[in-house]
């Protein structure tokens, strides 16, 4: 295949397993240099990938199409006559607007099987060197070689404009550059540190805090009202404005959660507290089985370090373990 073809990637959720999507996108951008790259995601979600420098076109649609307006868009991308089509997440959805076409399409194949295994038998039949990351570029066909060392890094990008609001946003509301950024909340409530132990490691670290989430995270409230020098924006700022705040913010410190993940794209420091999820369910980078992990990832070139704090059951009381001190 030609370098100058047409390609669409197809990632239609979550924020972060469109950011984790950005490190196929690199391999695909760097096997294609000249391609016309299309990114087709949902609308609630698009905003996430503007200026992204491997995406020549974004296009997105509404998460509450019904079939027949989903197979009309079928036929919108059939006419577009892509060369190649990277199905990068295999649901309903995906495979009704990518059946008429004609293209090649490389589809990823969830590992259901090895994850109900994992899930209710405890047994695990992964690869010790399984992620995301690693199981998107397993489906990206001979572009990627097979060598988990050279999968790329995710990447975000924002316009200086937006960095530059971004601060005007914060300094109005009394803060200024020295802050750090706190995404506390979480798909499940097991995935949350809970939020005395914040308010503890916060006033410890005596710096200003932003807590940054939806209006349903609620523990965003909780832990604005027990700190000396915070200011709560949770359901307050849309997508582009929470990642302003986070790529200007000293260091993000937060749950196994969309926002964490994208601060690690944007190259911010990162520490991402990690509950009773593992990297085979769909955690971050965490190399175990049901553990608890604090992770720092190390500015430009995105080296995690570790320390692990195992967790003996999939609940609250294993947080136990991880206490400010220790953080």
């Amino acid at each position: 295949m030609k370098s100058s073809q047409k390609i669409l990637v197809v990632r239609f959720s979550s924020i972060g397993d469109i950011v984790l999507a950005t490190s196929p996108l690199n391999t695909i951008r760097s096997a294609f240099p000249d391609a016309k790259i299309t990114f087709l995601t949902l609308e609630k979600f698009s905003s996430l990938l503007e200026f992204h420098p491997h995406i020549d076109r974004l296009i997105s649609i509404p998460s509450k199409m019904k079939f027949r307006e989903l197979w009309s868009f079928g036929g919108y991308l059939k006419r577009n006559g892509y060369d190649l089509i990277y199905d990068l997440h295999n649901s309903l959805r995906s495979n009704i607007v990518t059946f008429q076409s004609r293209s090649h399409v490389f589809q990823l194949q969830k590992p259901r099987w090895k994850r109900m295994m994992l899930f209710y038998f405890h047994e695990n039949y992964f690869d010790p060197q399984f992620s995301t990351r690693s199981m998107y570029h397993e489906y990206l066909g001979s572009i990627w070689n097979g060598d988990h060392s050279s999968i790329p890094p995710t990447s975000l990008r924002l316009s200086d404009g937006e960095l530059k609001r971004g601060k005007r946003l914060i300094s109005d509301l009394g803060i200024y550059e020295n802050y750090i950024a706190i995404v506390p909340g979480a798909a499940w409530n097991q995935k949350q540190w809970p939020a005395f132990k914040y308010i503890e490691l916060l006033n410890k670290i005596d710096i200003p805090s932003i807590l940054i989430g939806s209006s349903k995270d609620k523990i965003c409230q909780e832990i604005h009202s027990g700190l000396n020098n915070s200011l709560d924006l949770s359901g307050r700022t849309n997508l582009r404005e929470a990642l302003s705040i986070v790529a200007n913010s000293r260091r993000v410190i937060g749950s196994d959660t969309g926002l964490v993940h994208a601060a690690e794209a944007l190259g911010v420091d990162v520490t991402m507290i990690m509950g009773p999820t593992s990297t085979e369910t769909g955690a971050g980078w965490c190399p175990c089985q049901i553990q608890i992990i604090l992770r720092q990832i190390c500015g430009a070139d995105l080296v995690p370090k570790m320390e692990v704090y195992p967790a003996t059951e999939k609940s609250n009381t294993a947080w136990s373990l991880l206490n400010p001190t220790k953080f």
